[in-house]
């Protein structure tokens, strides 16, 4: 009779083959974020993934910002079941040399009937144009690229202002450090939310945007020409949205009267105090309606807002849609309790 496996080798057989594509330009954090998230996922839940590091000669590949990645395994030595294959972006000339000289499109283009699911981080999505995985699909990029890839290729639908964009088998997400958040929610769709979440924990996250987010954050926006005072005040805003936040408060907490304040906020942000604390207060809940069951009296109360009332106006004047309307649209986690 036959050895059984050991329960070690039993795990190591099913696990899902994880593979990051990189070439030399790569961007180092489009590679080391979705690792890292896949590898705390292992870690927390293992026998689930295999990861593997790719380029296609195979050996050491230098990133765009000086490190290198050492001992990639060349295209050609993959797995022939790969689960998950990510193309990772990059600067334009190490994009352009990988598909026009090293022919990753191509390579892509013959694998992919073969893979259950294919995406790209930032720049990662012209490898999957060319290769023709984007044509009748919505697809997104990096903001400052989104017209090119759209020049590149009509046949895809570009989504500007989205984080990260799931259209079947296809994920792309924005720039850089959204990689985590579509390794994310690549994770979310294979464990769970509960698993996402405490790696989102685990990696100190501010909070887990949704795919329906803007790439260019409102928060970021109004610190760009902010005074340090102000940057600190609006990143606490962020993550405090249940707090008093009236010009008053909040004048308090940087130590300024009311009227300079006011003036001040406007003329260093370029919006009112009042319209900021809402366009936060509307992002908090926008989180809370896709992450969560939770009834809308409940998500208006932990976003800030003082009745459901108040959060449909505000809802309604940022995105046109009712909170439900909106929930509907970017679906609801199959697996978060009602409370």
């Amino acid at each position: 009779m036959p050895a059984q496996p050991h329960k070690d080798e039993e795990a190591a057989l099913s696990a899902s083959d994880i593979v990051l594509v990189v070439f030399d330009g790569v961007e180092a954090i489009d590679v080391a974020g979705p690792a890292s998230v896949f590898t705390k996922a292992e870690q927390m839940r293992p026998g689930n993934y295999r990861l593997h590091i790719a380029s296609p000669p195979g050996g050491t590949v230098a990133t765009n910002g000086g490190l290198s990645f050492a001992g990639t395994r060349s295209l050609r030595q993959l797995p022939d079941a790969i689960d998950t294959l990510i193309v990772a972006g990059g600067d334009e000339p190490g994009v352009r040399a990988a598909i026009v000289e090293q022919r990753i499109s191509d390579w892509l283009a013959e694998i992919a009937p073969r893979v259950r699911r294919i995406a790209s981080v930032c720049s990662g999505a012209f490898a999957l144009a060319t290769a023709g995985l984007l044509d009748g699909r919505e697809a997104t990029t990096h903001w400052r690229a989104c017209d090119q890839l759209q020049a590149l290729r009509p046949q895809v639908r570009v989504r500007r202002e989205r984080i990260y964009v799931h259209d079947g088998p296809v994920w792309t997400s924005a720039g850089v450090t959204t990689g985590i958040e579509l390794a994310l929610a690549l994770v979310e769709d294979d464990l769970g939310h509960a698993v996402a979440m405490e790696i989102a924990r685990t990696l100190a996250l501010p909070l887990l945007r949704g795919a329906g987010e803007s790439q260019l954050s409102p928060t970021l926006q109004a610190q760009s020409a902010a005074s340090h005072r102000l940057r600190e005040l609006l990143a606490w805003i962020g993550t405090h949205p249940q707090e008093a936040l009236s010009v008053e408060a909040l004048a308090a907490r940087v130590q300024m009267s009311p009227r300079h304040f006011a003036r001040a906020f406007v003329a260093e942000t370029g919006c009112t105090p009042a319209r900021f604390v809402e366009q936060t207060r509307v992002a908090a809940a926008a989180q809370l309606l896709r992450r969560t069951r939770w009834p809308q009296e409940r998500i208006a109360s932990r976003s800030g807002f003082r009745s459901v009332d108040a959060l449909q106006r505000a809802f309604a004047r940022q995105h046109g849609l009712t909170p439900q309307a909106w929930r509907d649209r970017e679906g609801r986690p199959a697996d978060v309790q009602r409370p």
